[in-house]
């Protein structure tokens, strides 16, 4: 997990990552807890920049997680673990799933 003074962006864009990777397009809006929001654009964005990025999406507060969805059903949550080379060949790779 990111704790750098970055960490709620790191996240947010992990998150988006994670769902375009998994569906192949962009999530529509992220669901994430308002105080991170609140860090977004409060503390790490001027009020142009975070304009910017709410243009292209949409922030939900949301204090359970981090979530890019999109109006399809798609999800995909921060934390989300994506199949390690082992799955994808797949072989059991033991205690270090991510092998």
């Amino acid at each position: 997990m990111p704790n750098g003074h970055d960490k709620n962006w790191v996240r947010l864009c992990v998150t988006i990552n994670g769902f375009r990777m998994r569906y192949g397009r962009w999530p529509s809006r992220v669901r994430m807890p308002e105080g991170c929001i609140a860090d977004l654009r409060d503390r790490l964005f001027t009020g142009p920049e975070f304009e910017k990025i709410t243009a292209k999406i949409t922030l939900i507060p949301d204090e359970q997680s981090i979530v890019a969805e999109d109006d399809s059903g798609a999800s995909f949550a921060y934390g989300e673990q994506r199949p390690g080379a082992g799955a994808c060949l797949g072989v059991d790779t033991g205690p270090n799933p991510s092998l």
